[in-house]
């Protein structure tokens, strides 16, 4: 693929020299905190600059692309790692190295369309050497980074819409709901405890299934998604061969649920399920779920989470933890209703009564 073609397709996004906007903002903090750096940058690589749509902790709009580490970064389609730019041979004399913002360490993720073409990429800079960025925090910036490319894809997508301006501004503000709890989630996790690593873990777990959970509404034109799909989307990388028969969905009816209430959904089915896998029902070799809900005249819609097994040892439980807390505070708040959080002897019983508007 040509220069020129990639370039036309760079042009064909409406970003360069764009006005800064949120849902772009929202993701070069997200990416700044996630990985521990004092730089991350949305990076777009045109003719002869490189042109950030959007940056954090750093003034410069743009710099020369002869300059820029994104214009190797590009060249490839993994990430690139810098761990000390003043010993790699490529970047030594580079002036922003040896100047302002004296760039040590750079990890760099392209930022590839659909037809393959290298746009930019979503990059993160410290001014200190790093050894340490091992694959979790690769795949942590890749995560990210696929996000960033689903937002342009969305962007593009849009301009061929006659009422662009109206459709552009949903999007943001359906997106922005998303990122907004995702910033959120971070700071509660990060308040939860725990080392680098797990929180590394823990992190790039919840991005991975919300980043399913976004391709399953972006199906849906952003509109809504069925739950049982939600459901089935959610569990099934917890789910073996052995396990698959014993989880079950039972309803009457399926229900159409927002962008906004499957991020909370999702964020529930993936503690449930983890704890059924580890602690739970799925842990032992009989054990079953099942996941069901149900509406009310009153506005309302009750989900339960089942769990029966035998021989199962609980250890005290005092609801305290982060996985705990998402599933007895986070989603009963979020979504104006009630929960209970129940650990038996046979297994896990946890019910949530939500208001059907959170939702739909």
């Amino acid at each position: 693929m040509t220069e020129q073609n990639r370039l036309a397709a760079l042009g064909r996004t409406g970003l360069l020299d764009s006005l800064p906007e949120e849902r772009f903002d929202r993701l070069t903090r997200l990416a700044s905190r996630a990985l521990g750096t004092e730089i991350a940058l949305v990076s777009l690589i045109d003719k002869d600059r490189q042109w950030f749509k959007s940056r954090h902790g750093l003034d410069a709009i743009q710099t020369p692309r002869d300059q820029a580490f994104c214009a190797y970064a590009i060249q490839s389609k993994n990430i690139m790692v810098v761990p000390d730019a003043n010993k790699d041979p490529r970047f030594a004399s580079n002036p922003l190295v040896t100047g302002d913002p004296n760039i040590s360490f750079y990890a760099g993720a392209p930022l590839i369309t659909g037809d393959g073409h290298a746009l930019g990429t979503l990059c993160v800079i410290d001014s200190k050497p790093r050894n340490d960025f091992n694959e979790e925090d690769r795949q942590i910036l890749a995560d990210m980074a696929a996000t960033v490319m689903a937002e342009i894809e969305a962007n593009a997508q849009g301009q061929v819409i006659d009422d662009l301006n109206v459709v552009n501004e949903e999007l943001r503000h359906r997106m922005g709901n998303m990122y907004a709890h995702v910033s959120s989630l971070i700071s509660l996790m990060a308040r939860s405890g725990g080392d680098q690593k797990d929180f590394a873990k823990r992190l790039r777990d919840r991005i991975t299934v919300l980043a399913e959970t976004q391709a399953l509404i972006a199906a849906q034109k952003f509109q809504s998604a069925p739950l049982s799909a939600l459901f089935e989307k959610t569990v099934s990388p917890f789910l073996s061969p052995e396990t698959r028969s014993r989880i079950s969905l039972s309803t009457k009816e399926d229900i159409f649920i927002s962008a906004r209430g499957a991020f909370t959904l999702t964020l529930m089915l993936n503690e449930l399920a983890t704890n059924a896998v580890k602690h739970g029902a799925l842990k032992s070799d009989t054990g079953f779920v099942n996941f069901s809900w149900t509406g009310s005249d009153d506005d309302t819609i009750r989900f339960e989470w089942r769990e029966t097994a035998t021989g199962l040892n609980h250890g005290p439980t005092n609801h305290k933890g982060f996985g705990s807390q998402i599933l007895t505070r986070i989603v009963p708040a979020d979504l104006q209703g009630t929960a209970e959080h129940n650990v038996l002897p046979g297994g896990l019983h946890y019910t949530v009564i939500a208001r059907r508007e959170r939702l739909e």
